[in-house]
């Protein structure tokens, strides 16, 4: 059963644990997926009409590893809005990141303090067997995607607070990885190893409503 932590007639909010894909990849079963948990319980998410057939009214995902709030749209009107509104750059989700500091990793800036707000914007590609993994690049003609991908994070000891507004595969990972602060239990980008719980967990999550009312949900 899944975790339902806010609903209303019009959306959702399910929290995931960790180890459990979002949704399903095109042709596979979906039953082992967070979504196949929520359309168990409310049927009407499978019948919206999504960016992926497959996917039905989930509006944003999480990385299998990653733990956290996802939202559900239960109408296709709400669909439709939240949809367009992440577009614009209106829809934000905010996540707690535990992480360890290596120096031996590239890009490390010795500058990075506690109570810092740090600002990382980049490109994403694909990168390693079979594109495991992805790379941030300054560099557009690299890019699998031109679109800029923005991470707001503030710093205090070890965990990170961060903020993004559209998402690419793995980006908080690989942007914290890449100025040096991987994190914690992460066997991609850090020095986690099989098997551990990647500290990295949604929130919060806040968007404005059809009638432009500011809605926000975040959990303890």
């Amino acid at each position: 059963m899944a975790a339902i932590v806010f609903e209303n007639s019009d959306f959702l909010i399910a929290d995931k644990m960790h180890g459990i894909p979002t949704v399903p990849l095109k042709g596979q079963d979906r039953s082992d997926t967070l979504l196949g948990m929520v359309a168990a319980e409310y049927p009407e998410v499978s019948e919206i009409i999504g960016k992926n057939p497959w996917e039905g009214g989930t509006l944003h995902r999480l990385d299998t590893a990653t733990s956290g709030l996802v939202v559900f749209a239960r109408t296709q009107e709400m669909y439709n809005h939240l949809f367009r509104i992440q577009k614009e750059d209106l829809f934000e989700k905010t996540y707690r990141a535990r992480t360890v500091e290596d120096a031996r990793l590239k890009g490390i800036d010795p500058d990075i303090r506690d109570n810092k707000t740090i600002k990382i914007i980049s490109y994403f590609r694909s990168y390693g067997r079979n594109s495991k993994e992805v790379r941030p690049t300054q560099d557009i003609k690299r890019a699998d995607t031109p679109v800029l991908y923005k991470t707001i994070a503030v710093k205090d000891r070890n965990l990170f607070t961060c903020t993004i507004t559209r998402g690419f595969r793995h980006q908080i990972r690989a942007h914290l990885a890449w100025i040096g602060f991987p994190i914690e239990g992460d066997a991609i980008y850090g020095t986690g190893m099989e098997g551990d719980t990647l500290m990295l967990d949604c929130f919060r999550v806040r968007f404005p409503m059809p009638d432009g009312k500011l809605f926000t949900f975040a959990k303890n």
